[in-house]
């Protein structure tokens, strides 16, 4: 079984919880087979000495046949025979009434519907969970070990000598009559008679062959066989490899009272007893019941119980039969305790500290609570007797119970929702469409490491990340350019001539891009104000269009901060820290051109480090104030309704900060570069033309400076926020 990870950002070595599980059944081997392939230290704690059970078998549906799979557990190898068909007859006359091929049916489901003898599933189980071989460390079985106290607030047990054993977390996996489940406020619930009690035996399928009355009912291999009247009812299936029939035999709980002392599943029954209950049966039925093995007959009284108001209370959970016993009639008792065993697990992979365990356990509630009490609910139903069905107005959909019986994966559910809790906890995650994937990786959540990781750290140390960007700043129109703002936005001067920049960054050694890089390239409007709802204004940069040459910061840049990103391919070509051309295409088609030649290297200036404020000196419109950051308009459009938004408004990513220790970027300027814009129509750029004809528009009245800056570092705009 796969295990889950808590947090890839951990730098200790995890370390396994102590559990302590009282009880050896289908349930508690389940639950610790799971939880030792955690990686876990588990402690079972038995009552009895676990001596072999007989004269029992199980249904193992494709929900539970598919979890015991991931645990290695291959039901055919211990003798499960899958079941191809259900066929029931009429009791009276032993006449065919109805027969369902569920081999067909069984291609719904991801795994098939095995009869196993419960002896040998039990076996299998213990040697998996306790044995040498196997994932993880083996679980340690205490038998004779009975558990008298559970103080769930301190994870300790009581055992009946009185010596305590404490964990990080209990188990109580101890049956119907459980103990454990007193520890829960409320679950102080006792069983009660149903109204139905059963016999139950065994008999060889050759017994039944050789007889000419009973053969018929055994012709058809791997069949379910029900014989169902008013009250009572019989049910037949195959197990260890066909050689062996189990048989049920359902009835009004008054008629055997007198074989029941509450010894529970080992207490013999009578057959004289049993053939008098089912004397209305047809003589090839009570043949069959003829043959049972007084010895070895069995009868115990079917319990139910009320419901508990949780399953859960501090450190412990109870599981299977301790939890909500199961009636037999759709023969998922043992089916939802392996879940159980499996959710827990998945609910509590290595890496969970006992401070976790309470958190979690909730989390294995909500897996467990509503689905255990449904089927239960299904089962009451399928158990009703046809008059009281009728007096209650209930219907049997045994297609319905089956569809949500077996179509579910305990493992993969209880896994989704640990994952869900986990990402609710991290505010550092990111998400985008697509969604069912869950949170994805991209430059503010770097290879799914959180920001402040010490590996995604080590990565960057290892290659860090540069970049170069070359800017030419130059004139041009503010009423060209205020044609492009949103409203709300307005330059700060009322001069007519204002400055903007091209700039074109190329990045490298990106640790979300595994090392590797890109380039964009954007046209930015200084001298820009936003005024709020309030009246207050904001000043900054405007950004209209930011050209990429890779889609994913296109995805994550439009997505997470609503950037006007597009596509373009962007080619430069350097000469030393002297020279640069710069080239914007799309498919070949170049719509602009850029240059930068005689570039000098300037002064180093730390990283941050601001210039004094500027000072009014005499007559003229005061300086404007010093710019937050970057400004860029978020735009959703509404999806079936050209024209209009899902959502809309102003965002500003303020102005990154140095990192203490950063060191120095280079910086080269000159006077020398050019601008050349070039208008393409609808045929050489067919989703860009709109674009490159208003930057062919836009007046150049000269170059105020150009300039080269390499740096170490790069700001992920994690800081980016909605204006208001």
């Amino acid at each position: 079984m796969a295990q889950t990870s808590v947090d890839s950002s951990a730098t200790e070595q995890p370390k396994p919880l102590r559990i302590l599980i009282i009880g050896a059944g289908i349930g508690g081997l389940t639950a610790a087979l799971a939880l030792r392939q955690q990686g876990h230290d588990v402690q079972i704690f038995e009552s009895s000495k676990l001596a072999q059970e007989t004269g029992a078998a199980i249904h193992l549906a494709s929900n539970a046949n598919g979890l015991l799979r991931r645990l290695g557990l291959d039901a055919e190898a211990i003798g499960g025979v899958e079941c191809v068909g259900v066929v029931e007859y009429i009791p009276q006359t032993g006449a065919v009434k109805y027969q369902i091929d569920t081999a067909k049916m069984g291609k719904m489901w991801q795994h098939p519907w095995h009869l196993v003898h419960r002896a040998h599933l039990h076996s299998a189980l213990k040697e998996m969970a306790t044995g040498s071989e196997g994932k993880g460390q083996a679980a340690k079985l205490h038998v004779a070990s009975r558990v008298q106290t559970v103080d769930a607030k301190n994870c300790t047990i009581t055992l009946e000598d009185g010596s305590t054993v404490q964990g990080d977390f209990v188990v109580g996996a101890d049956g119907v009559h459980s103990r454990a489940r007193t520890s829960i406020p409320g679950g102080d619930k006792q069983p009660f008679d149903s109204g139905k009690s059963a016999f139950r035996f065994l008999l060889p399928t050759d017994v039944l062959s050789s007889d000419p009355q009973t053969a018929e009912f055994i012709s058809k291999t791997g069949y379910l066989t029900m014989w169902i009247a008013e009250d009572r009812r019989l049910i037949m299936y195959p197990c260890v490899n066909n050689t062996m029939m189990n048989f049920v035999a359902i009835h009004p709980s008054k008629e055997s009272e007198a074989d029941i002392t509450g010894a529970g599943w080992q207490e013999t029954g009578s057959k004289a007893r049993m053939l008098e209950i089912y004397k209305s049966f047809a003589p090839s039925i009570r043949a069959i019941l003829e043959k049972a093995d007084e010895s070895k007959l069995k009868v115990w009284q079917l319990l139910d119980m009320e419901q508990m108001p949780s399953f859960i209370h501090e450190k412990l959970a109870v599981i299977g039969d301790a939890a909500h016993p199961f009636l037999p009639h759709q023969g998922q008792g043992g089916g939802q305790a392996i879940e159980d065993g499996v959710a827990l697990a998945a609910v509590l992979p290595m890496g969970t500290t006992p401070a976790d365990v309470k958190e979690r356990l909730q989390i294995f509630e909500e897996c467990r609570y509503e689905r255990a009490h449904k089927i239960q609910s299904f089962t009451r139903t399928a158990g009703m007797d046809t008059a009281e069905l009728a007096a209650k107005g209930e219907k049997l959909d045994m297609m319905v119970y089956m569809a949500y019986n077996f179509g579910h994966d305990a493992w993969d559910y209880a896994t989704n929702a640990l994952q869900k809790h986990l990402k609710s906890k991290d505010k550092s995650l990111r998400f985008r469409s697509p969604i069912e994937f869950g949170a994805a990786p991209g430059p503010r959540r770097p290879l799914c490491f959180h920001p402040n990781a010490t590996k995604l750290n080590a990565l960057r140390q290892k290659t860090p990340e540069t970049s170069r960007t070359y800017s030419i700043k130059f004139r041009t129109s503010r009423t060209y350019l205020q044609n492009l703002l949103p409203a709300g936005f307005a330059f700060t001067s009322p001069a007519t001539a204002v400055s903007a920049t091209i700039s074109c960054t190329t990045l490298d050694g990106m640790a979300w891009l595994a090392g590797g890089g890109y380039s964009h390239l954007g046209l930015y409007i200084h001298g820009i104000n936003y005024t709020k709802r309030d009246g207050s204004k904001v000043f900054g940069t405007y950004l209209p269009v930011l050209f990429e040459n890779l889609a994913d910061p296109i995805i994550t840049g439009r997505d997470e901060l609503g950037m006007p990103k597009l596509f373009a391919d962007i080619d430069v070509k350097e000469n030393a820290d002297k020279d640069c051309e710069i080239a914007l295409s799309w498919r070949g088609t170049t719509f602009g051109t850029f240059t930068l030649s005689d570039l000098n290297e300037e002064t180093p200036v730390a990283n941050g480090e601001q210039s004094s404020a500027p000072v009014q000196r005499g007559p003229g419109p005061p300086p404007p104030p010093p710019e937050q950051g970057t400004f860029f308009y978020r735009y959703v459009p509404a999806v079936g309704e050209p024209g209009k938004s899902d959502v809309e408004y102003p965002v500003l990513a303020p102005k990154p900060e140095a990192d203490a220790g950063t060191e120095f970027p280079k910086s080269f300027a000159t006077k020398t570069a050019t601008i050349s814009l070039r208008a393409e129509d609808w045929q050489a750029l067919p989703t860009l033309h709109h674009v490159s004809e208003w930057l062919a528009g836009m007046p150049i009245y000269g170059v105020e400076e150009a300039k080269l800056v390499r740096s170490t570092g790069v700001t992920d705009l994690s800081g980016a926020r909605r204006i208001e």
